[in-house]
């Protein structure tokens, strides 16, 4: 059973997740140098009624981590992450990935899709695009928890730049399955390169220090027809042909999160170019 932080607000009391955030020290801690972290007044600034969706960067595999260890004494989050790290055995399966996500509570965790591949980082890349994925996120929406994706797709290499790094559907989409939804950007710049999957002894050489800048929280434009995407990627998916007005109106959707999402990256690439 997962116990929570009590944690003072302007109004009541937060809750967070004491398990997911102990369990994430022992990274910190042994990964990490300094870290500073600004913003946190904003947290606050989230009615404490309201929907939360956290979007961060995922420079480096430490980003998250950070994030975790920012925020999750604040508000009880559930961490999205990849589905291989679901599995014990088999060829899609990280033993040691999956122990370390049950140490810190399993249920602290959503899959999304993933499979392993002959590309991206750590020979894993992202397979196509499934509502069901956030469908789930939602539901634990509803029980409370604040979400937290990261806003773009991992890099095969770590770096401090979000230069020509295209943003995420999965942020902006979950933030618009629920009503009174905000979104709280986070962006971690870590002083020195740290190692991606595969050079984990590298980073614990270097124990970079990081600033993370935890943003304004806003409430995002409300696309028309949201709820028509998860129709329609489910027809596609299925071999189904749209058509001609099927497809405008996936295709105007498909903008529309597409953009909120570059101005998010935009957002945060402020924010790096600034430390």
């Amino acid at each position: 059973m997962d116990q929570k932080f009590n944690i003072p607000s302007v109004e009541k009391k937060r809750q967070g997740s004491m398990r997911l955030w102990l369990a994430n020290e022992s990274i910190i801690k042994l990964a990490l140098g300094e870290i500073k972290i600004e913003g946190k007044e904003n947290i606050d600034k989230i009615p404490l009624n309201a929907n939360i969706v956290i979007m961060s960067t995922h420079l480096t595999d430490l980003d998250i981590p950070i994030v975790i260890h920012s925020i999750a004494r604040d508000l009880d989050i559930a961490v999205t992450n990849m589905s291989v790290h679901h599995k014990f055995f088999g060829k899609e399966g990280e033993p040691s990935t999956n122990i370390g996500m049950r140490i810190a509570g399993k249920d602290n965790f959503i899959p999304i899709d993933y499979k392993r591949d002959t590309k991206g980082p750590g020979n894993k890349s992202a397979v196509s695009f499934n509502p069901n994925n956030f469908e789930t996120a939602a539901e634990s929406i509803d029980k409370g928890r604040a979400i937290l994706i990261a806003a773009h797709k991992p890099l095969p290499e770590a770096k401090n730049s979000l230069e020509n790094v295209k943003g995420g559907y999965g942020g902006v989409y979950l933030s618009q399955l629920r009503e009174n939804t905000y979104i709280l950007p986070v962006t971690v710049v870590l002083d020195k390169a740290a190692g991606m999957h595969g050079n984990e002894l590298d980073t614990l050489k270097k124990k970079p220090n990081a600033s993370v800048v935890i943003g304004e929280p806003f409430k995002p434009e409300k696309i028309p027809n949201i709820e028509q995407f998860s129709i329609l990627t489910k027809k596609r998916e299925g071999g189904e042909i749209l058509n001609d007005e099927e497809m405008k109106e996936f295709s105007k959707i498909s903008h529309a999160l597409r953009n909120q999402s570059e101005n998010i990256i935009q957002l945060m690439s402020k924010q790096i170019e600034t430390r």
